[in-house]
């Protein structure tokens, strides 16, 4: 059985960035797929202020925690956003440009890192089942390794949150169907999002040379998805789409927010503890960053570094807010294709010269609610 100081379980944003804090630590991390960077999130990899804060220069990214740059690491920038009910319509300048990440380049960033730094990374290497007298963890996979701290970032159906029998309450599922065509009738500098109701959406941008649409779903926990496949393929042929190049689906299942971060010397991050089980990209890269913060302290000797986790990691990556939004839903609940036509309605008679967004957003949800 091998031994390390610390080990990793998921190669996901949060366990990435908690190893690249931990330079000259004999450190194993295990992801259970077999390529850590074609694994992407079940999000639109847009960049969100929550977590981690992040410095767009031109195509490429700079994280300053991580003191990382990542070249590449801007996917596309977005000048105005189309706002769509059913039958209403509006366009939307941006006051800040809305990013996406090309989620690839920032995982291999962060890979190379690490290697380089000495972590070892094993891919395909499913944990079946750890446990811990406090001293020591055991960790089992096709192998056998233990460790003095260990680290669960392996999502919300995490092995280690389960071992540790951290009970997290279902609220609701959401489904996505994404896909990929060679043309669709779309601005370039455009995000469209529309709204069918609180728990049905579209959004589609251009890529250049592709287009790239979704229809998202929110269901309770053990409700059926509608057939999200057909809906999107007649959304796509609306908007003029030409050859389907690629299809994917994802499930990001949400729980109720979790109060424990850790137990004895095993840490949760990422997915794994945030809020509703799902965090920003950002928001899992300020998590990963305290998480390793206090596995060095932690090894160093520190009896307050667990403790000190316990306290700071809603703080500084965005959660306290999300929390709040779970008292917010029977209001959001009550959104539907009409409201959101009435407040376009309403946005175009009223302020129809007004194209920023965000000098019109609070006008907009006072009609949307009130």
């Amino acid at each position: 059985m091998r031994r390390f100081d610390a080990i990793v379980v998921g190669a996901s944003y949060a366990g990435l960035a908690a190893a690249a804090k931990m330079p000259g630590r004999n450190l194993l991390v295990l992801e259970r797929h077999d390529s850590v960077v074609t694994k992407q999130r079940g999000s639109l990899g847009l960049l969100l202020p929550f977590g981690e804060k992040a410095e767009v220069q031109g195509d490429d990214l700079y994280l300053p925690d991580l003191d990382l740059f990542v070249e590449g690491g801007v996917r596309k920038r977005f000048r105005r956003m189309q706002v769509r009910g059913i039958r209403e319509r509006a366009d939307f300048n941006l006051k800040h440009d809305l990013v996406l990440l090309n989620e690839g380049r920032i995982k291999g960033a962060l890979l190379r890192r690490i290697r380089e730094k000495g972590a070892e990374v094993k891919v395909g290497a499913a944990v079946r089942d750890m446990d811990t007298d406090g001293k020591e963890v055991l960790v089992r996979t096709d192998q056998e390794y233990s460790s003095r701290i260990l680290l669960g970032a392996d999502g919300v159906g995490s092995v280690v949150a389960r071992s540790l029998r951290f009970r997290r309450d279902r609220l609701a599922v959401v489904f996505q169907r994404e896909g990929e065509w060679n043309r669709m009738d779309l601005d370039p500098e455009t995000l469209l999002l529309q709204i069918d109701d609180a728990r049905n959406y579209f959004v589609a941008f251009s890529l250049g040379d592709r287009t790239f649409a979704a229809v998202v779903q929110g269901t309770a926990p053990k409700q059926v998805p509608d057939d999200l496949e057909s809906r999107l393929l007649d959304r796509a042929q609306r908007l003029g789409a030409g050859r389907l190049l690629s299809a994917r689906g994802a499930v990001v299942r949400l729980l109720a927010p979790t109060t424990q971060a850790y137990r004895d010397n095993v840490l949760l991050s990422g997915d794994a503890l945030a809020s509703f089980g799902f965090s920003s990209i950002t928001g899992a890269l300020a998590m990963g960053s305290l998480a390793g913060q206090t596995m060095n302290r932690f090894l160093a000797g520190s009896r307050y570094a667990l403790p000190d986790y316990q306290k700071n990691w809603r703080k500084q990556t965005g959660q306290g807010m999300l929390t709040k939004l779970r008292y917010a839903w029977p209001l959001w609940d009550r959104v539907n294709g009409q409201r959101i036509d009435r407040m376009l309605r309403a946005h175009q008679n009223s302020q129809g010269d007004s194209r920023s967004l965000a000098r019109a957003l609070p006008a907009m949800l006072w009609r949307l609610f009130v």
